[in-house]
């Protein structure tokens, strides 16, 4: 690895920060209502699968949005494109705090969603267009310290917000700073091609998002009707179909929404699932343990919040260092760091599920947290650097998109795991149903924390040929 420090344009520097500041706070008020919860249930009279659409929902929107952007960023300037991004934001985050029923609460939300979803792949874009190759695993993991910071400390956030203030102030505080970073970054970015007209491949948008949707749908109707096979099982077999038939015509046209030659990259593939799997643990447990300590342990919205805090300010602090250590040492060092914390702490969730504490939730979510922060930045940064220039934007928006989606799913699994306990002790207490559907939940994840260490432990250094190329291509810009 070289050892000379790149020089880079401070102008390209802000617009970095300014373009992951504005993602920040989209993503920060996507968790910080999961503790809102039993807040909006009682508000707005509705269940907790009603109203966890408040995060599914706009999961889902940001997720959609993320399937255009490699179209979008070369079909548009980029000014533009934040300028759009930044002004769904405010106006999102405006409906939110006023909205006097749930479907307002919701349409905010979705709007909010789309700004975020322009904003988000925008940061790695400049980053693996503007900076250089030895210096790109530092960028992304200081960049994307404040994306993966989002999430979790979002809980924090919310559960503070809603317990001094009011749950309407989540959103009216994050807007100020969401408007000053919109206008820095419409100031400073710069793209380094111009855009070009191409078509837009609207059957195949089309068909993603009713895959993304029919999917969720599938889920979701589990927790009400059991294994229906009209509820569940034609969603799940339509949403297949429709991924299908989108890679049949993928493949066949000369402009596809996403090319998916991405995907003749085995280690980008590999990189990508790994980033998937992980954002998946970490948004299903963010949404997991608060509402276990609120609705089992009988602690406030306050005191559930916090209990993330110290994983989240651990993250904060270790992304920039992991991403450092991967582009001094390779990709296999903090993979394989990561690993061991990742599969301790899910361990110690799943086999302690009985008698979590607060305690024992911040103490195992702070190792949780070491480890994602050696994956899941490292994990993007390692994926794109397999992919030729052609296909950045391609790879971006895969990675942004199932970023986003994965959280979703893992929300929207999550709940209805919690409910199996319901399920299977109808007699009991709703704290230990509630207990008993955390149990399940929990091994589900530790699970899915296996095929993560596995597919992390088996992950090759990137050869030296694709790291010249590469750098070429980074001096270049």
């Amino acid at each position: 690895m070289s050892t000379t420090t790149p020089v880079i344009p401070t102008q390209t520097k802000v617009a970095i920060f300014g373009t992951a500041s504005l993602a920040f706070c989209g993503i920060l008020v996507e968790t910080s209502m999961n503790v809102t919860f039993p807040t909006l249930m009682h508000q707005f009279h509705a269940t907790l699968a009603t109203v966890q659409w408040v995060t599914t929902a706009y999961l889902l929107a940001v997720a959609a949005t993320m399937v255009i952007t490699a179209f979008i960023q070369q079909r548009f300037h980029w000014r533009t494109i934040i300028n759009v991004g930044g002004a769904g934001f405010v106006l999102g985050g405006l409906l939110c705090t006023v909205a006097p029923q749930l479907w307002l609460l919701l349409l905010g939300r979705i709007i909010q969603a789309i700004g975020t979803g322009l904003a988000l792949p925008l940061v790695f874009a400049q980053i693996m267009t503007q900076v250089p190759f030895t210096a790109q695993g530092h960028f992304t993991g200081t960049a994307g310290m404040l994306i993966a910071l989002a999430p979790s400390l979002g809980p924090t956030y919310g559960g503070l917000v809603t317990q001094l203030l009011s749950w309407r102030l989540i959103f009216g505080i994050t807007l100020p700073f969401g408007l000053i970073a919109w206008l820095i970054t419409a100031k400073t970015i710069r793209q380094t091609q111009a855009p070009r007209s191409r078509p837009f491949p609207l059957c195949q948008f089309g068909l993603v998002v009713a895959a993304l949707i029919l999917l969720i749908f599938s889920v979701n109707n589990l927790s009400t009707y059991g294994l229906s096979l009209v509820f569940v099982g034609l969603p799940l077999l339509l949403a297949v179909l429709a991924v299908l038939t989108f890679a049949r015509s993928a493949t066949r046209t000369t402009h596809p929404l996403i090319n998916l030659a991405v995907f003749q990259q085995g280690n980008f593939t590999r990189a990508l699932l790994i980033y998937f799997f992980i954002q998946f643990i970490q948004i299903g447990l963010t949404f997991l343990l608060p509402n276990f300590a609120q609705l089992a342990l009988g602690k406030n919205a306050l005191v559930s919040g916090l209990m993330l805090l110290a994983g989240s300010l651990c993250s904060a602090v270790l992304s920039p260092l992991a991403g450092k250590l991967m582009d001094h040492r390779g990709i296999q060092r903090p993979f394989q760091i990561g690993s061991g914390f990742l599969l301790l702490a899910t361990l110690g969730l799943a086999g302690l599920a009985q008698h979590l504490s607060v305690g024992l939730n911040i103490g195992l979510f702070v190792g949780f947290q070491i480890g994602f922060s050696c994956l899941f930045n490292n994990a993007l940064t390692y994926g794109l650097q397999q992919l030729p220039p052609q296909l950045m934007g391609d790879g971006n928006a895969l990675f942004n998109t199932l970023q986003q989606y994965s959280g979703s799913l893992g929300t929207a699994i999550m709940a209805v795991l919690i409910t199996l306990g319901t399920r299977i002790a109808p007699s009991a207490s709703s704290t230990m149903q509630t207990t008993l559907g955390t149990q399940i939940a929990l091994w589900f994840s530790l699970i899915i924390t296996m095929i993560v260490v596995a597919l992390a432990l088996t992950t090759k250094p990137i050869a030296n040929m694709a790291g010249g190329q590469h750098q070429s291509r980074s001096s270049n810009h």
